[in-house]
């Protein structure tokens, strides 16, 4: 037996960093098909979090295109509805929290087991909601500090929830993308991760 085959935790790390690459260039490549059902699932807890504040949400490409119910009047002030005014429009990009996707891809692909595709139909359809938490937040975001004001006074927002606006944007960003897939991993394979305990240990106690 070679020594990759007598090492499952080598063997799975190699997997993983042979199988993103792959995953991620799919993942890009494709970001208009697996976008499409976060951002209508967004745009529906959007409506009923914050009514009147949004218009619609589009994909152009990988961009996420954002048409608010607010305007700028020629004097500069932002109103809403934005009748006769110049609506407020906004372009994000939604992979920047999205790359867990091709991340947990790679994960399960990289693990042992004849079980992969029920694995990647179930990890995609559980990394679904974090996706959509994160595109949420980042539109709030973009709508509390880029429409400022007017969309605080519309929403009645106080400095408290503004303060959990930004704290749900740095976790749907920063945190979440790269904790979710580890954690739906782990439940995925849970015997995989049994038979790797001892040598899990055994690295540890170097």
């Amino acid at each position: 037996m070679s020594a990759l085959g007598q090492r499952p935790l080598h063997r799975f790390m190699l997997g993983v960093l042979i199988f993103f690459p792959l995953t991620f260039g799919i993942w890009y490549v494709t970001a208009a098909f697996h976008l499409t059902p976060v951002t209508v699932l967004a745009q529906t807890c959007l409506n009923f979090i914050v009514p009147d504040a949004l218009l619609w949400l589009k994909l152009d490409g990988h961009t996420l295109v954002v048409a608010s119910n607010f305007g700028v009047e020629a004097g500069g002030k932002i109103v809403s509805p934005p009748d006769g005014a110049e609506l407020l429009g906004f372009h994000l990009n939604p992979l920047i929290y999205c790359y867990s996707l091709p991340l947990l891809c790679a994960l399960v692909l990289a693990t042992p087991g004849e079980d992969k595709g029920f694995n990647l139909l179930w990890g995609m359809l559980l990394i679904l909601p974090t996706e959509v938490f994160s595109m949420v937040f980042s539109v709030l975001k973009t709508l509390t500090f880029d429409v400022g004001a007017a969309f605080q006074q519309q929403q009645a927002l106080t400095p408290l929830l503004v303060d959990a606006v930004a704290m749900g944007y740095q976790l749907g960003t920063l945190v979440v993308p790269m904790v979710a897939p580890l954690i739906i991993w782990m439940a995925l394979h849970r015997e995989f991760l049994l038979d790797l305990a001892p040598q899990l240990e055994r690295a540890f106690a170097r």
